[in-house]
């Protein structure tokens, strides 16, 4: 082997009258660098992206819900302790869920009211640390935070209220956007609107029931669909608006960080211990098209981005083949003084594999350089259109090790039939007009 890795690498040193050959090898080097470069970075980035919408999904919705086949729960406390005491479950909290219209003095908005306990709700989301202002403006701390949902039921005054404007409401929080579209702040009026809840009009036509509530803060997840459509109120004040007495839409679950990819299994386990009427539903098949969507993307993007490689695979070809032709006539005195045809064959691997190598190599110091660039330096994204203020990057290695053992078959794939040409040259005709 060390005479043919000797032979390989002779050929790739430049020479003055192989210029062209030496050229074509350098454009194939910087074509694997670049297709691994790009390839690791992009794929990180989605990565990032599939990440932090996992966690906004994990953070604001539980990873298990129960419901009822009946329609709401009517004995909560009973099933909650159930929900509980299933191995693997962390937390679980009762909510009500009510699809509304909100009105305020300004503009109208649908939305989704849910009545959440201010004690148990934040062991299973991340509500409180969503809360980006209250009544008396930014909460500075955690405490504060939570200090504004144990008060929902009773918000304290808030700084810009008016003072004519002192009367007790039920308070609720709603996402930046949709209080964006009330245009509405801490200490103002909401009016939330039931269009059936009323009862039925003089000609049997349905009446809107209106509950007042005062805004006591506003939550940011930087997930559009929340911002813009969810609100919350405590759960006696959402039973009160929706006329279901001491009953609750669902239960709510979350299980130990290391067991999420577990909740079917484990949804199962909670419903065969509850029973008929129960069933579950878990994060991972609520959200099953839109992780495939982005999986999809993922797999594309990486094949679209690997056609760079095959593009300088082409070149290793051509690199080769012309390296065959040029040396025809030292191919045939290697063969006529005893070198066999695996050895020729091997020579001409060696210096294709050289080059997927070296390019390979660069391409992956680079690729992660660049991942760690960006996750150094924050690359700012528009919050508008993406909701995140710096673009995301995580590393994930079974994705760069696929990546560089994909750039690495390529490159070994694309020598094979150059070097089964070298082989078969004939030493009589490759020294005839010698």
């Amino acid at each position: 082997m060390q005479f043919e890795l000797l032979v390989a690498w002779s050929h790739l040193r430049s020479r003055r009258q192989d210029v062209g050959v030496s050229l074509i090898a350098v454009l194939s080097v910087l074509g694997i660098t670049l297709g691994v470069q790009m390839l690791i970075i992009v794929l990180a980035v989605m990565q990032g992206f599939e990440g932090d919408l996992r966690d906004k999904i994990l953070g604001f919705n539980a990873h298990v819900v129960v419901l009822s086949y009946e329609g709401n729960v009517p004995d909560a406390a009973a099933a909650l302790k159930i929900v509980q005491d299933t191995p693997g479950v962390e937390a679980a909290s009762p909510f009500v869920f009510s699809e509304v219209m909100m009105r305020s003095q300004f503009a109208t908005a649908g939305a989704i009211l849910k009545g959440i306990d201010p004690v148990t709700t934040p062991k299973v989301t991340d509500i409180v640390s969503s809360i980006k202002t209250g009544p008396t403006g930014a909460p500075g701390s955690l405490a504060e935070k939570q200090h504004i949902l144990d008060t929902l039921h009773a918000p304290p005054m808030a700084t810009a209220q008016d003072l004519t404007d002192a009367e007790q409401y039920p308070g609720i929080l709603l996402g930046s956007e949709l209080a964006d579209q009330l245009k509405v702040y801490p200490g103002d009026k909401i009016y939330v609107i039931n269009p059936l809840g009323g009862g039925v009009g003089a000609f049997g036509m349905p009446i809107a029931k209106t509950t007042t509530f005062r805004l006591a803060g506003i939550f940011y997840t930087g997930f559009y669909e929340y911002d813009t459509k969810w609100s919350y109120v405590t759960i006696p004040d959402a039973q009160a608006f929706a006329e279901i007495g001491n009953s609750v839409t669902a239960i709510e679950a979350r299980v130990a960080e290391d067991r999420i990819y577990d909740a079917p299994t484990m949804g199962a386990d909670i419903e065969s211990r509850l029973g008929y009427p129960y069933y579950s539903k878990n994060w991972l098949t609520v959200n099953a098209s839109l992780f495939s969507a982005l999986k999809l993307e993922k797999y594309v993007m990486g094949l679209i981005l690997a056609q760079i490689i095959t593009v300088a695979a082409v070149g290793i070809v051509t690199n080769l083949i012309v390296m065959v032709i040029t040396r025809a006539r030292e191919i045939a005195i290697l063969k006529a003084i005893g070198a066999s045809d695996r050895m020729i064959r091997t020579i001409f691997m060696l210096e294709g594999s050289i080059v997927g190598v070296v390019g390979t190599v660069l391409g992956t110091v680079l690729g992660l350089l660049g991942c760690a660039f960006l996750d150094q330096y924050k690359f700012p994204l528009d919050t508008n259109v993406y909701y995140l203020d710096s673009l995301p990057v995580v590393v994930e290695w079974h994705n760069v090790l696929a990546v560089v053992v994909g750039s690495l078959l390529i490159s070994f794939l694309a020598t094979i039939y150059p070097a089964w040409r070298a082989a078969r040259i004939d030493p009589v005709e490759g020294l005839r007009y010698e």
